[in-house]
């Protein structure tokens, strides 16, 4: 017999890996079947949506935060008849930036001479909502995670958020309902953006985080998850465990 419930595909995001979703396991396994991406090792994003792809059966619901997000909608792209639904958090759609290039070659040099250690603070300063820095508990929670990272898995993913395609066109043509999510302190990816997004996608939900930053994963997890859980039943794709 087959199980009539969804699989969760949930994607991290640059310097990150499963921990991001260690709130979200639980709650979203009483739903479905969870799958945990791995994308310390990727060097392009259409590579990692179709291994993500390969790994995987039947509908999904694509959770991505950060470059996870990105690498959702190149799954929307490669397998729109896969998607039941996306959930984008803290992410963004167009391709370069002036001057992108360079500043995130200066992070991975960086990396390449003194470690992740010695990108670590400034990357998860710029990240994070002001008040979190004062979280100890969680600030140490970041770094342990952060630093399980290596150059290595770095550099493939900044070379892969480099050569990310401009999703602009796409956005348009996504048929699955998407919720887009962002921290209202987030600076990196703003809830501008995805209001943005949000404009451009057919069937389209903003949702503020309010007091979370980029990293609305690890600073908000309860407020994320009864937003997630919530729009999914309202959507009537998932039923209540």
């Amino acid at each position: 017999m087959t199980d009539p419930r969804p699989a969760f595909v949930l994607l991290h995001g640059l310097l990150c890996d499963a921990q991001t979703w260690a709130d979200f396991i639980g709650p979203l396994s009483r739903l479905g079947h969870v799958f945990t991406a791995d994308l310390s090792g990727i060097d392009t994003l259409p590579g990692a949506a179709r291994d993500t792809l390969a790994r995987t059966t039947g509908p999904l619901i694509v959770i991505g935060h950060s470059m996870g997000g990105r690498v959702a909608l190149e799954m929307a792209r490669l397998a729109p008849h896969r998607c039941r639904a996306l959930v984008l958090m803290n992410t963004g759609y167009q391709g370069l930036g002036p001057g992108e290039t360079e500043k995130r070659q200066a992070l991975v040099d960086a990396a390449r001479t003194g470690g992740i250690q010695a990108i670590m603070e400034d990357w998860l300063g710029g990240m994070i909502a002001p008040a979190t820095a004062h979280d100890k508990a969680l600030m140490a929670r970041m770094r342990t995670m952060v630093l399980r990272s290596t150059p290595a898995s770095f550099a493939g993913q900044i070379q892969a958020l480099v050569g990310r395609p401009d999703a602009t066109a796409l956005l348009g043509e996504i048929v699955c309902p998407v919720l887009l999510m962002s921290g209202t302190e987030d600076r990196w990816s703003p809830l501008s953006r995805h209001a943005d997004m949000a404009a451009r996608i057919p069937d389209a939900t903003l949702e503020a985080i309010e007091g979370a930053g980029h990293m609305a994963p690890f600073e908000a997890p309860a407020a994320c998850v009864k937003a997630i859980t919530g729009w999914l039943m309202a959507r009537g794709l998932v039923q209540a465990g």
